[in-house]
């Protein structure tokens, strides 16, 4: 699992999977999400890279998205490819964060 992060002219949090998000990609995550869910109010995840999503990395998803939560932060969801969205709406996930097509929407979002 690759993880890249970076801060926009906006002053969003960016971070952009790729790769599997598997029990060892989220394994790979789950430290970097933690500091990044207590540091940072804004966060866009980027997850068009992503090939595979298992319930283990979108507990970290969800994790980081409810700590954030606790201190007035959002986090949005930006392109899952078609099978990881679905997953991702049928358990609900969207109802914790938002989950939109561009990066134009979700830093919209978080204006």
């Amino acid at each position: 699992m690759e993880i890249k992060q970076e801060e926009l002219d906006s002053g969003i949090h960016k971070v952009t999977l790729a790769g599997s998000l598997d029990i060892a990609g989220a394994n790979e995550i789950d430290l970097p999400f933690s500091v990044i869910a207590g540091k940072y109010d804004r966060v866009i995840v980027d997850l068009s890279g992503v090939t595979f999503l298992a319930s283990m990395g979108v507990r970290v998803l969800v994790k980081s998205a409810k700590a954030q939560a606790g201190h007035h932060g959002k986090m949005v969801l930006v392109n899952p490819p078609e099978p990881a969205r679905r997953v991702l709406e049928s358990i609900g996930v969207d109802s914790i964060m938002p989950i939109v097509d561009t990066q134009a929407e979700a830093e919209a979002l978080l204006s």
